[in-house]
């Protein structure tokens, strides 16, 4: 895997040295909270945090279930500790959770295409949302930074002629459409609803409180986030959604139509490092940040197969997008400006750790 990470202090050179080390940021060996530590996602960014230096608090609903990450995290040591949040909409959830940590990547939120009520999803983002920053309003007194996984779902609308995007828009055609239309809109527009929401609602609830909070707010915006898992995944059934796109595409299961639809991914190990940046560089306090790798066709991901001799993976119609205009254009000024990180990370790579992690795990048309 080759992703270009620039180095933290080297792309700061333009930026006065008191934005570098004032402010609302935290440095290792500072504590994390570190919400839904059992998440396709999350577990990356405990691991970059622990790497990085920091001691890290999970949560998750229940330890038995989730053992597997006091395995993986053992050498760290006392640096890495669960607790336990059954409900993250409940209020008061979190009250104990963020006693005594300095920062906190609220990463916890439903990630699916299943649901037909707009309330099965929008209910526990929003108030997943609202609740940890409640508690860290009244409970958080040493925390500084807070971390918001949100999504360019939240940023990017449906176009049908080639549009770019940044972190100033928003998709206001979900909400408005889930408003009018309720279940029926279709379960990926209610999942583009409830990011959208869900981060509205933690904006809202920092200008709120402005007076009240002594920390502030970074909120990361990733597409499709794509890589092997470091969770169990016995099954294919358990593959995380966004992976699931990549196994289902390199298994056969795109008609050519959808071979020719598109997308924007970043690799897993990106975001995750995005978050950590995010929670020392005092600049990124009260900024969206797009994190992103690229466009890519589904199509791609068979190509990059057959550049790499994988036998078993369908060809489908190479050269079949080569006329096809990118739609959603996204713009990562702001992750290489303030977090320096820019990945250069090919999808051939991407395939090739992705084709060795289905064998390990024993997928099926992807045995060893």
């Amino acid at each position: 895997m080759r992703i270009k990470l620039t180095p933290f202090i080297s792309v700061h050179h333009h930026l006065p040295l008191f934005s570098l080390l004032n402010g609302r940021c935290c440095f290792p060996p500072a504590k994390v909270l570190v919400t839904g530590a059992n998440g396709y996602l999350a577990v990356w960014v405990v691991k970059k945090y622990l790497e990085a230096g920091y001691a890290v608090r999970g949560t998750v609903r229940s330890l038995t279930k989730n053992a597997f990450l006091k395995d993986r995290f053992a050498h760290y040591g006392d640096r890495f500790e669960l607790v336990v949040v059954e409900d993250i909409t409940k209020d008061g959830a979190f009250d104990e959770a963020v006693k005594g940590v300095d920062a906190i990547a609220h990463t916890a939120s439903p990630f699916h295409y299943k649901a037909t009520d707009p309330d099965e999803l929008i209910i526990p983002a929003v108030r997943g949302t609202t609740s940890i920053l409640n508690s860290t309003l009244k409970h958080g007194s040493a925390v500084k930074r807070l971390v918001l996984t949100s999504s360019v779902a939240a940023v990017r609308e449906e176009a049908t002629t080639p549009r770019v995007f940044n972190e100033t828009t928003w998709n206001n055609s979900a909400m408005e459409a889930v408003k009018t239309k309720g279940s029926t809109v279709g379960p990926v527009t209610i999942y583009l609803a409830s990011k959208t929401l869900a981060e509205k609602a933690a904006w809202d609830f920092v200008a709120t409180h402005k007076s009240e909070i002594s920390w502030d707010l970074v909120v990361i915006n990733p597409p499709y986030v794509f890589g092997p898992s470091l969770s169990p995944a016995p099954t294919v059934d358990d593959i995380n959604t966004s992976q699931r796109e990549v196994y289902d595409t390199l298994s056969g299961a795109r008609t050519s139509a959808q071979l020719r639809n598109q997308g924007n991914w970043v690799h897993v190990a990106v975001a995750a490092e995005a978050h950590v940046r995010a929670t020392h560089v005092a600049a990124a306090g009260g900024e969206r940040i797009i994190v992103t790798s690229g466009p890519f066709f589904y199509q791609d991901l068979l190509d990059a197969a057959a550049e790499l001799g994988i036998p078993n993976v369908p060809r489908g119609e190479p050269g079949s997008t080569k006329d096809i205009p990118i739609i959603i254009n996204l713009e990562t000024n702001k992750a290489r400006e303030l977090l320096g990180l820019t990945s250069e990370t090919p999808l051939k790579d991407l395939v090739e750790e992705s084709v060795k992690d289905f064998k390990e795990r024993g997928y099926p048309g992807f045995t060893v």
